[in-house]
C-alpha cells in the first residue's frame, strides 16, 4: 500500500487473521482529542473498537502484534458527508418547505423527525453496500 501523508492512522492490536482480513482492536488515546479526524473515527476516549481491515500480505501479521489501521482521508470525508451533512441538508430543506404546506408547528416538527429517522433507517439498511466504500487497511508500525 502506498503511504500518504493525509491518511488517517490509528494504532491498534491484532486480534485475529482470517484470509485477507485482519481484526484489529483500536483504543482511543489521549492524543485523540487533538486529532483532526476524531469526528470520523468515532472512538470515544478510553473505549476500544474492533475494526476489520484488509491486508496485502496477511501472513505478516500475528495476534497481539501492534499495527496501524489506515483509512484514506477522502473516505473519512465521505463518512462525514453521509453521517452528518446529508441529514443536515434534509433537515434544512424540510424546514424551508414544510411551512408552505403545513400550518401546525407540531405536525411540522414530527414530520421532520420522521424524515430524519427514515434517513437513518435507510442508511442502516444499506450499511453493507456503504461499507464497501470505506476500506480500512493495516500496516506494520515502523
Amino acid at each position: 500500500m502506498q503511504k500518504r501523508r493525509d491518511d488517517i492512522k490509528h494504532s491498534g492490536k491484532v486480534l485475529s487473521v482470517e484470509g485477507r482480513t485482519v481484526k484489529v482492536e483500536i483504543l482511543a488515546e489521549t492524543a485523540c482529542g487533538a486529532c483532526h479526524a476524531r469526528a470520523v473515527c468515532g472512538v470515544p476516549k478510553g473505549e476500544s473498537r474492533i475494526v476489520t481491515a484488509v491486508a496485502d500480505r496477511p501472513g505478516e501479521y500475528s495476534p497481539g502484534e501492534k499495527v496501524n489501521v489506515v483509512l484514506r482521508q477522502s473516505s473519512g470525508f465521505k463518512a462525514v458527508a453521509v453521517s452528518y451533512l446529508a441529514p443536515l441538508f434534509v433537515l434544512i430543506v424540510l424546514l424551508l418547505t414544510l411551512p408552505l404546506v403545513v400550518s401546525s408547528e407540531l405536525v411540522m416538527g414530527l414530520t421532520i423527525l420522521a424524515f430524519i429517522a427514515l434517513y437513518y433507517v435507510v442508511l442502516g439498511l444499506f450499511r453493507n453496500r456503504l461499507a464497501k466504500g470505506f476500506v480500512f487497511t493495516v500496516e506494520k508500525i515502523d
